[in-house]
């Protein structure tokens, strides 16, 4: 009996334990399979749900992108087009003005009161200021015809139109009026001075600025006198004969150099510039007259060489005419700083030699210093062809 107990026993725990087995082996409740797979495709459809709006969240970002690109282009494009626009519309504004300018004002010739020439390069303006639009230039003895004058601004009439030009540049044109400026200068000056200049502008040769020059041998006139006195009659003649004059010095207490007289006739815009001298030899049989000018290879100012040398020749021939003197030269040379410093034409009248008895008491007279101004004035008109 207890042995059956026994085998009952062992089968119940045999049973037992394949029922624990089974319980092992045995499947997932299908509830909680099913609950896996939604988990799974749950899972599954959040990241195909996920993706997919990855997706187009990307691809409407990628479209706003290029909405925006689009819409960036488009602006710029538009911003473009209005600055297209805007410069046309300067340019517009600006061709609108300037064809709404009012014209210059016009007048009749009948206006004009009185014919006036310029004594230098002067400008035109479309208005009485100087802040008003240059229209031209007249240069120097250009003539021009004038309404009025308030004393400050000339109102003058050019091709039927107003403007206006500062009176003081102005001058009238009267009858018998050369309207030629001529400079004079009188060579030397009562002190030299030897301090050094350039020979001529840039140039690396230096000579003094100016010196006393001679002396008369008889009369005891020192030359710088002499050629002050026959200047001043040269002035006097060349104004009684419609010339304007202008003199580098009139008396002897200056100092100025040759480099300074010449730019004295540049900076006025001399038609002619005279340069009045004696000579001087250790011979004393030496005598008669000469003029300078510059050579036609002068590096300074061979352009004026020909005018130079026309007024060389013409003042020459007709003091020797004048005097009676001997006529020696026309000499060209490019050795005195006077000349090369000009920038007109421009001539040096050796009216005799100081250093021979005869020439020098003939010079002190003031008889034959009127001849020798007659002479050279001779000689001037006939270089401007009167």
């Amino acid at each position: 009996m207890k042995y059956i107990r026994n085998i009952l026993l062992l089968i119940c725990m045999c049973c037992m334990l394949g029922a624990c087995g089974n319980m092992e082996d045995k499947p997932e409740n299908p509830r909680d399979t099913t609950t896996a797979q939604e988990t799974a495709e749950t899972k599954e459809t959040a990241e195909t749900e996920d993706t997919s709006e990855n997706k187009e969240t990307a691809a409407e970002e990628t479209a706003e992108s290029q909405e925006q690109e689009t819409e960036e282009t488009d602006e710029t494009s538009q911003t473009a087009e209005e600055t297209t626009e805007k410069s046309e519309t300067v340019e517009e504004t600006t061709e609108t003005e300037e064809a709404g300018t009012p014209q210059q004002e016009t007048a009749d010739p009948s206006a004009i009161t009185v014919l006036k020439y310029a004594t230098t390069s002067v400008r035109v303006r479309t208005a009485p200021s100087l802040e008003a639009e240059i229209f031209k230039v007249l240069q120097r003895r250009d003539e021009v015809g004038v309404i009025s004058d308030d004393g400050q601004w000339s109102k003058v009439l050019i091709d039927g139109y107003v403007y206006y030009v500062a009176s003081e540049y102005l001058k009238e044109k009267t009858e018998g009026s050369k309207d030629f400026l001529v400079v004079i200068d009188a060579g030397h000056q009562g002190k030299g001075n030897s301090e050094k200049e350039p020979v001529g502008p840039g140039a690396s040769e230096m000579k003094a600025k100016v010196s006393s020059g001679t002396t008369g041998c008889v009369s005891g006139w020192a030359e710088y006198e002499l050629n002050l006195a026959v200047s001043l009659k040269l002035e006097e003649e060349l104004l009684a004969r419609g010339y304007e004059v202008l003199m580098v010095r009139t008396n002897h207490d200056v100092n100025i150099s040759n480099a300074e007289r010449a730019q004295v006739a540049n900076d006025a815009g001399a038609d002619a510039f005279i340069r009045i001298h004696a000579n001087g030899s250790e011979n004393a049989s030496v005598h008669g007259a000469m003029t300078l000018c510059q050579t036609a290879s002068n590096p300074y100012n061979g352009a004026l060489y020909q005018e130079s040398k026309d007024l060389a020749v013409c003042v020459l021939d007709n003091m020797v005419a004048a005097t009676g003197c001997k006529r020696q030269k026309v000499w060209e040379t490019d050795t005195m700083s006077g000349i090369n410093w000009c920038q007109v034409p421009v001539t040096i009248v050796e009216m005799g030699y100081m250093t021979n008895p005869e020439e020098d008491a003939l010079m002190a007279t003031e008889d034959y210093q009127w001849k020798i101004a007659a002479g050279i004035a001779d000689g001037i008109d006939q270089y401007f062809g009167f």
